[in-house]
């Protein structure tokens, strides 16, 4: 005996609105919030300009020139402005020229190497205490070009032109700084001028100087942050190198 059934099936449509579906947020959307909500006053501060000047004090202090007695002698390098420098040599007598003096004069920004603000940088850092790389995240820093003035002093134009000429090799055909924040930063002297004063008095020894401009062409760095293997953002230790 054979058997037939025949089944029906009829079609619905359910009343009622289906729930709003959330989309999933940009890992870069979060990651830019979080960083700038943790951004506080104190990893905001940057040693960028303190760090390159005494890296460019210790470089020019490495200098020296063959004196008289055909002996090499090292130049002393200070922080100080032309006419600060000026000012001591006239009241202190204890000064031994040559000596070389440096000073910032202005700071601005370069737009020509501006990064959009939202941009992360993403860097690695290694750890040698745990064996293992960590990932670092950072806005874009900030691109500034810090013009510097030295100025040699002296008393004899053999020693001045000894001094320039190794200002001039230093910097053959740039001066790369390195500090805690960058061993990239390039210098380079974009002018020299003769600033010897002619006109001095009878009882005045007579001072010659060169100066040079430097300019500078650096980052200065936004704050760092660790992304943990939880997925968590920490505020890096600023004494970490970063290169």
């Amino acid at each position: 005996m054979t058997h037939r059934y025949t089944v029906s099936i009829t079609e619905t449509a359910p009343s009622g609105v289906f729930p709003p579906h959330k989309k999933a947020e940009d890992p870069s959307v979060w990651a830019r919030r979080e960083i700038i909500s943790r951004s506080k006053v104190e990893n905001r501060v940057s040693f960028f300009y303190k760090d390159t000047l005494r890296f460019l004090i210790s470089k020019l202090g490495t200098l020296g020139y063959i004196n008289s007695e055909d002996k090499v002698t090292s130049v002393r390098c200070i922080h100080a402005h032309p006419e600060r420098t000026i000012s001591k040599l006239k009241e202190e007598t204890n000064i031994i020229l040559p000596i070389i003096s440096i000073s910032q004069n202005t700071s601005d920004n370069d737009d020509k190497r501006r990064r959009n603000s939202p941009v992360l940088i993403n860097e690695k850092y290694w750890s040698d205490v745990k064996k293992r790389a960590f990932r670092v995240l950072s806005l874009a820093p900030r691109p500034v070009n810090i013009k510097y003035s030295v100025n040699i002093w002296s008393k004899y134009k053999s020693n001045l032109d000894q001094l320039a000429e190794q200002i001039r090799l230093l910097f053959n055909p740039h001066l790369v700084i390195e500090n805690m924040y960058t061993n990239t930063v390039q210098s380079y002297i974009t002018s020299e001028l003769d600033r010897s004063s002619v006109n001095v008095g009878d009882r005045q020894d007579r001072i010659i100087r060169r100066s040079f401009d430097i300019d500078v062409e650096g980052y200065v760095p936004n704050p760092k942050f660790l992304i943990t293997s939880t997925g968590e953002i920490e505020v890096l230790n600023a004494d970490v190198e970063i290169y």
